[in-house]
């Protein structure tokens, strides 16, 4: 344990043993919120043992609790709602209360003056409602009601709302939300008092990139945003916490019946591809991806027993038609696939191509077998459709067992579904349809709880969860893969992709219990409790278990014709065994690829693991109310995440070094987290509050997965195979008089044709036929993608598994940490509005990173200079470490997750409030922050072993985390604007003519602003991997370049060059608005309301990603990188690529071109 966070313990003890002596006071709980006060008589003196009634307005709910001895009195863990507070009786008289808004997380003060008893007085306080908190210790921002049912949002996910609040940023493109400079994956998503995160990928359930919601906006009520402070209560984030509530039937029946309708011919272009289109002249990327969406459904509540017995039903379904559109960068205006049958239907019409005239046959294979290859390729190419449907019910009872016991369930069911969803892209090129799947998703959850009243002075709270999230990715056919040429410049691919099926991933059972008790004793307010979290983890994704075959020549009409020849079973190459003058050639299959690979799991066949998860925590936490106008609160909480080892880590004698990264998964038993904070009331309508607190975050399953399963041990590569020699069907005439693959005649064109066919590559005994993987792959059976013939792989037998990729943690790994402090004033202003002013600074520890730990840090070259020419500029030399060593030659590279990345994050924020009075609602907030780190990895990039790859793997234990890294983070937005507006029309007009018209109107808009993310270089090739003979053992190890390739970014451009996020990119700018007119029907009872969203008003085109590589490796000897005196050393230079920091997104899933949205609502 550090000094520091020793320090802050003993603060922490000692503060709570001087404070036993009395007890606490309300705090911030999940799901639910309190109401607290003082009672004096008409002298101001403290009236002791008074009544104070406590009434839902809604549904009849009553509490009575009595004053101590300083007149306080507290009704904790109230469901969110309108209540009416009664105080006095008996002696005095009793003061009435009306429309106090209890809103989630908060407390409400309400104090009282008892009259005379022969007085009753009642005020009704709907304006003058306390609007600032002074209670309040957490730095949070409630989104409620009115925000959330007014406000346009393109996705309808609530969780979108959060990004109306402050310290927070998009993390990443697809919807992920970062906190205080920490990944997304660090936040804890709540949903009345349960945990509504999944565990494998470390986000809210559904996923930002799966299903469009969970949740409905619909059924949610409110929701607290909470960025620092938060109660002992919140934990299992070092980021931020989502604290939501879900609307409950009341006495009043109540609903609404809806329709959100979008169709393309409302709406504005992609701006990037809108550009590609013209500048391409693709009709393609000048057709709007989505051709209809529709969001409809229902919601509906009210009461079965009045007073007693409520209920709230929400039905939500999505549909949306938007296809999917493969494309072959081989059609063009001088070649085609059609075309392609002309060099094997024995016609008359040659196909040429780049200067090349072919034949119009192949040999052994018939027109109708060219013909049937050909109809295949075009079988996978067009527009295919891609129909999303989702629905989601979701009914919740609310029953009054007792004045002090409130019992509430709910279930929610969610289907999400949607054939060839596994490829969200709007066009690909070179794919095929058989490489994309169904996506599925089933969400079940059911949540109760119970609220009672033990005495006048304290509450107790459960809460329990069941849950399935179970998420799947069909494959539209089964393996292997064929991809004939490459993404960029090919023809087609067939077969599975490398990561489907996903039969589980995951599938995830989660029980949840949790209990907290609160008790108020004078001036404090006492809470503790506990929470058993147990997550059953499923998986079931193999990647790469297709098997892959390439056909990757330079010459497109070279890999259609080996693929037809290994897909039709014909011209059998030879075998060569043995070298030299012992070399022996078999005619044993058909091969005429260039490579192969296949992983290979045989202990579960797909991938497969099963474990649990159990988190386990508690907390004790004070509120005291030190003074009228001071509250400190002061709180611990621990956790502990236990997750079990691996079964079979990698073995030690084979290699200590993949051992050590797969054999232990540590538990961090020393998550001790203390919290401080206080709230001051110098002046009336003016609040100071501030804290300080230790956080610590969950580390995804999904990372846990890596080290049990992809260690090595459970999942292989097997190959890569590869031709001897590239698999050349043609060669011009004289090129091959004799070999192993020619009939030892010479090869002789006959006109027009310019080449003839010669087959003329070698394979290994052991090399795979083509197209026939060595094992079975998961899925559907194998089949020939050409005649749909069963396939029969050919068993592993000799074919030499590759060198291995072994992925897995230190035993050091531990949880992240985040340490924050904030300061924020808050004062009262005219027009029941308020201004906060804050600061937040947040030291975050132990954030992961993962390293290659098979580089001997010995054998480091460090006289490698290169040549770096920026464009119009002077070349300038420098020079980099490259290490040459493996530590072990028996595997390849070793992924180790290690907790040593350090952030710092500091923010200067304002924020404008004014809840809803005279017809208007506004939030507004402005966030200064800067971020620094030594290297996090973006949000989307968070799990499994995803992170961004350090230049020097061996800067250990530096203060600044890894140092050659320490840069602005990739979460370092300085700038961010956020203003909302909701605006309704209730105007005091006599004439009913003029009043219909005029009333009814509702005009809501959000405006966003924000700086520039920043961006890093990356370089095309790479220093490593071109250097030749001088890489020691690391030669043929082309998964080395100074760090480890994941899934994240490849390796960045070295620091003479540029640094990491040496640079800023482009900012954001959207306007969305909603206008909406609501008509009464029969009685202000029924209304029918018909609105217009509008998302991206100005049509601003907002770049949201650009190309990011700076610099191109170049080898010696090239007109750019001449040897001698600019390059002396012969090693290669760097020239700056021209199309650095151009546009190359400007569409996410947050924003985009302008969409307009069409609502039609009946609300009774």
């Amino acid at each position: 344990m550090s000094f520091f966070t020793k320090r802050a313990l003993s603060a922490a003890a000692c503060c709570l043993i001087a404070a036993s002596s009395v007890a606490p006071a309300f705090a911030q709980t999940a799901a639910l919120g309190g109401i607290d006060g003082v009672v004096r008589d008409n002298t101001g003196a403290v009236v002791p043992g008074v009544s104070v009634t406590v009434i839902n307005s809604g549904t009849g709910a009553t509490r009575t609790v009595t004053t101590d001895s300083e007149g306080h009195y507290t009704a904790g863990f109230l469901q969110p709602g309108t209540y009416e507070v009664v105080l006095g009786g008996g002696s005095f008289g009793k003061v009435d209360r009306k429309n106090i808004a209890v809103t989630v997380g908060a407390s409400v003060t309400v104090d009282g003056a008892l009259p005379a008893a022969s007085v009753t007085t009642e005020v009704t306080v709907s304006s003058d409602a306390p609007l600032i908190d002074a209670d309040k210790v957490e730095g949070s921002q409630v989104v409620g009601q009115q925000i959330v049912s007014n406000l346009p949002v393109a996705s309808r996910r609530f969780e979108s709302f959060v990004l109306l609040t402050p310290n927070v940023i998009p993390d990443g493109t697809t919807g992920l939300i970062g906190y205080r400079g920490i990944s997304g994956v660090y936040n804890q998503n709540l949903v009345d008092g349960a945990n509504n995160n999944q565990q494998f990928f470390s986000e809210a359930r559904g996923r930002s990139i799966g299903s469009p919601y969970v949740f409905p906006v619909d059924s949610i009520r409110e929701f607290e945003s909470s960025a620092t402070g938060y109660s002992a209560e919140l934990g299992g984030a070092a980021g931020g916490i989502i604290n939501a509530v879900t609307k409950a039937g009341s006495n009043s029946f109540h609903g609404d019946v809806f329709e959100y309708y979008r169709t393309p011919g409302w709406n504005a272009l992609d701006a990037q591809n809108k550009y590609s289109g013209r500048l391409t002249n693709n009709p393609f990327n000048l057709t709007q991806p989505i051709k209809v969406q529709h969001q409809f459904g229902v919601s509906v509540g009210g009461a079965i027993l009045h007073d007693k017995l409520f209920y709230h039903f929400s039905y939500d379904g999505y549909r949306k038609i938007n296809p999917i559109t493969y494309l072959s960068t081989y059609n063009t205006s001088t070649t085609n696939v059609a075309n392609l049958v002309h060099l094997c239907d024995g016609g008359t019409t040659n196909l040429t191509d780049n200067g090349i005239t072919y034949p119009t046959s192949i040999p052994n294979v018939s027109a109708t077998q060219c013909a049937a290859v050909v109809t295949a390729i075009q079988g996978q190419l067009g527009a295919f459709q891609r129909n999303a449907k989702q629905d989601i019910y979701f009914p919740r009872l609310d029953y009054q067992l007792t004045s002090k016991t409130h019992l509430m369930a709910e279930f929610l069911f969610a289907n999400f579904h949607q054939p060839n969803g596994y490829n969200g892209a709007t066009t690909v090129n070179n794919g095929g349809v058989s490489q994309n799947g169904t996506a599925d998703f089933h969400e079940r959850i059911l949540i109760a709880s119970a609220e009672t009243q033990l005495s006048s002075r304290s509450v107790n709270v459960v809460h329990f969860q069941w849950a399935r999230d179970l998420e799947t990715d069909g494959t539209n056919t089964g393996g292997p893969a064929n991809s004939i040429g490459s993404s960029t410049a090919g023809v087609v691919s067939f077969g599975e992709t490398s990561a489907l099926p996903r039969g589980k991933f995951p599938d995830e059972h989660r029980w949840q219990a949790t209990d907290v008790y609160s008790m108020t004793l004078g001036h404090h307010t006492v809470k503790a409790g506990f929470d058993l979290n147990f997550v059953h983890e499923q998986i079931a994704n193999l990647f790469g278990g297709d098997g892959s075959f390439s056909y990757s020549n330079a010459n497109n009409e070279f890999n259609f014709i080996n693929f037809a020849q290994d897909a039709l079973g014909a011209n059998a190459t030879r075998t060569q065994v043995g070298t030299g003058s012992s070399a022996v050639f078999t005619n044993a299959s058909t091969r005429h690829y260039n490579s192969f690979s296949q992983t290979v799991d045989q202990l579960t066949g797909v991938g497969a693991d099963d474990f649990w998860n159990q988190n386990i925590d508690g907390f004790l936490e004070d509120a005291w109310k030190a003074k009228p106008s001071l509250l400190l609160s002061i709180g611990v909480r621990y956790d502990v995440q236990l997750v079990p080892g691996p079964d079979m880590p990698f073995p030690q004698a084979t290699s200590p070094v993949a051992y050590n990264a797969t054999s232990q998964i540590n538990p961090d038993f020393k998550m001790v987290q203390p919290r401080i904070g206080f709230a001051w009331n110098p002046l009336p309508g003016t609040v100071v509050r501030g804290g300080y607190g230790i956080f610590f975050g969950q580390v995804s399953n999904s990372a846990y997965y890596t080290l049990r399963r992809e260690n090595g041990v459970y999942q292989k590569q097997y190959g890569p195979v590869s031709a001897i020699g590239a698999p050349t069907p043609y060669v011009t005439a004289g090129t091959v008089t004799a070999g192993p693959n020619t009939t030892g005649v010479a090869c002789v064109p006959v006109a027009p044709a310019t080449v003839c066919y010669n087959n003329s590559a070698s394979y290994a005994a052991y090399a795979p036929q083509g197209g026939v993987p060595i094992y079975t792959p998961p899925g559907p059976a194998p089949v020939n993608p050409v005649t749909g013939a069963p396939i029969t792989p050919t068993g592993l037998a000799a074919v030499p598994t590759a060198t291995l990729t072994i992925r897995g943690m230190d035993p050091s790994f531990r949880n992240p940490q985040s340490h924050s402090a904030d300061l924020a004033v808050e004062q009262a202003l005219p027009y029941h509005a308020s201004l906060t002013l804050s600061y937040v600074g947040n030291r975050a520890l132990r954030l992961p990173v993962y390293v290659d730990t098979n580089i001997d840090p010995n054998s480091v070259v460090t006289n490698r200079t290169y040549t770096y020419t920026p464009t119009g500029g002077t070349p300038r030399t420098f020079s980099v470490p490259v290490y040459t060593n493996r530590l072990n030659t028996t595997v390849g590279a070793v992924a180790t997750g290690f907790s040593d990345v350090n952030s710092w994050y500091h923010s200067f924020v304002a924020s404008f409030r004014k809840p809803m009075s005279h017809g208007v609602e506004v939030l507004a907030n402005y966030t200064w922050a800067h971020a620094m780190d030594g290297g996090q990895t973006y949000g989307g990039n968070g799990t499994f072993n995803g992170t961004d790859a350090p230049l020097i793997p061996f800067a250990l234990g530096h203060r600044q985390g890894r140092a050659a890294e320490y840069a602005r983070s990739d979460l370092d937005i300085r700038g961010r604007f956020v203003g909302t507006i909701v605006a309704k029309s209730a105007l005091p007009i006599s004439n009913k003519y003029a009043k219909y018209a005029a009333n009814g109107w509702l005009l809501s808009a959000t405006v966003t602003a924000q700086t520039g993310e920043p961006i890093t270089g990356y370089t095309s090739g790479t220093i490593t991997s071109l250097s030749g003979g001088a890489l020691g053992n690391l030669t043929s190890d082309s998964g080395v370049t100074n760090a480890l390739f994941t899934s994240g970014p490849g390796a960045r451009v070295p620091d003479a060059i540029a640094g990491r996020n040496g640079f800023k990119g482009p900012g954001v700018h959207n306007t969305d608005a909603r206008v909406s007119r609501s008509f009464p029907i029969v009685s202000d009872r029924y209304h029918f309301e018909v609105a217009a969203e509008l998302f991206n008003v100005a049509n601003h085109r907002n770049i949201l990603s650009v190309n990011t590589a700076l610099a191109s490796y170049v080898a010696p000897g090239s007109g750019a990188c001449p040897t001698a005196a600019a390059n002396p050393l012969g090693l290669g230079c760097f020239t700056q690529a021209t199309a650095f920091a151009t546009p190359s997104t400007t569409t996410n899933t947050i924003y985009g071109a302008r969409q307009l949205q069409l609502i039609g609502k009946f609300i009774f």
